[in-house]
């Protein structure tokens, strides 16, 4: 039996619009790559995560 489970990665990022409005997608994936890079090498990638959100049972033998 396998399970899929999904994770969120909080991250932080600076901008000049209250609502983030002026992110570029590079700005937020790198800002994503940074955060993620930082818990991996600080070793904290499972803090990092927490538990996952969701879970379910996959069907049949879970390959694509």
């Amino acid at each position: 039996m396998k399970y899929n489970h999904a994770f969120s990665v909080c991250f932080s990022i600076e901008s000049e619009d209250p609502e983030g409005c002026d992110l570029t997608a590079e700005q937020i994936r790198d800002a994503i790559m940074r955060r993620v890079r930082m818990a991996y090498e600080s070793k904290e990638l499972h803090e990092a995560i927490g538990a996952p959100y969701d879970t379910y049972e996959i069907e049949g033998d879970g390959e694509k």
